[in-house]
């Protein structure tokens, strides 16, 4: 069957809820180019605020409180979007939303924005929603990136078996091998490490892993810490960043240095990566590593020395990885748009290879 390429727009706002990654690119859902038309949209420091004191807590807001962000979660995106030239090029808008719960047990994934408000905004169509029907017929509602992790892999012609780790704020692992993809959720990413820096200085994050470096790793703790019941069971397995808040909580009780806290933390984000290589059918051959985690020195350093692999990333390959979660909203778009699947029983624990998304018009 033929799929006609399309100029899709991804948007994609992370767990760390700093801003929107924008990319344009020419796709169909199998193949994708690149067109180096990506743009990020930072965040002020009132919109960061003004999120957080909404949320607080972010499981108990209530549809009133839920409007007010689906309101304000879309005119932020159609700040981002007014000014660039690529809107009037495009077929289509590939917007995630921004997380703010996800808990499969419960079938729940929640993502903030008004996709008919958006559409209308811009006279494009928009898909939004890439969870739910997962979740509904039995899934995890996540990850999404496998399929176009398992695309990366093939694209840049990685020796398989083959990994993609993306860390950030929480991380996961594709698995390709050329036959079998798995994509779980491994454990935290940077979101722990980024929270403890901007409670003791005026950084979101960790630069370099300098401050882990200095400090010493609680390792009885990081061994407690290994033994929830998540790092034993089998993927496919998906997180909320808030997953390991209690431990996070209890952690800050400990009389550490800032330093030694902050290595805890990094270990607890290594090993809790290198526990997951168990669930992996072979030994891996090659492991590219994506998202923020990728820029901590400290942490590709110690995650080379525990998992005995040569690491891959975007300066090897000689591309910018930094906007491939808004590309991967692409992507998953255009195989929505062709009902292509985008999640997989080893990928979400769907019943049967699934697409997703929905189409929002603007007339």
């Amino acid at each position: 069957m033929h799929y006609p390429f399309l100029n899709i727009i991804g948007l994609m706002t992370g767990t760390s809820m700093d801003g929107i990654d924008i990319s344009l690119v020419r796709t169909n859902g199998i193949d994708l180019k690149r067109l180096n038309k990506n743009f990020y949209y930072g965040y002020s420091s009132e919109t960061k605020k003004f999120i957080d004191d909404k949320l607080k807590k972010n499981i108990n807001i209530n549809l009133k409180q839920k409007n007010i962000l689906d309101e304000f979660i879309t005119k932020e995106h159609y700040s981002a979007l007014k000014d660039l030239d690529i809107v009037r090029s495009c077929d289509l808008i590939g917007f995630h939303g921004q997380t703010i719960y996800h808990n499969p047990k419960k079938k729940i994934s929640i993502q903030l924005g008004n996709p008919t408000k958006l559409a209308r905004m811009f006279n494009k169509n928009v898909i939004f929603d890439f969870r739910s029907k997962d979740l509904e017929l039995g899934g995890q509602g996540a990850p999404l990136a496998p399929i176009y992790h398992q695309f990366i892999i093939k694209e840049f012609n990685l020796e398989l078996p083959s990994c993609i780790l993306n860390i950030g704020g929480v991380s996961n692992l594709t698995y390709w091998d050329g036959n079998k993809l798995i994509g779980f959720d491994t454990g935290p990413g940077n979101a722990l490490m980024d929270n403890y820096m901007s409670i003791i200085s005026d950084k979101s994050f960790d630069e370099n892993g300098t401050l882990a470096s200095k400090g010493i790793p609680d390792k009885k703790l990081i061994k407690k810490f290994l033994n929830d019941d998540f790092f034993k069971s089998p993927p496919p397995k998906s997180l909320d960043k808030h997953s390991f808040i209690n431990f996070y909580n209890e952690l800050l009780k400990k009389i550490y240095s800032n330093a030694d806290l902050m290595a805890t933390l990094a270990e607890l984000t290594i090993e809790s990566i290198v526990s997951s290589f168990k669930f992996l059918p072979h030994k891996v051959n090659s492991i590219l590593i994506t998202g923020g985690g990728y820029r901590n020195i400290h942490l590709m350093n110690r995650l080379e020395d525990r998992l005995r692999l040569k690491i891959t990333n975007e300066k090897k390959l000689g591309i910018d990885f930094d906007y491939i979660e808004s590309e991967l909203i692409a992507y998953l778009s255009a195989r929505s748009i062709y009902n292509l699947p985008i999640t997989f029983p080893t990928t979400t624990g769907v019943l049967s290879p699934l697409s997703g998304g929905k189409l929002y018009n603007y007339l």
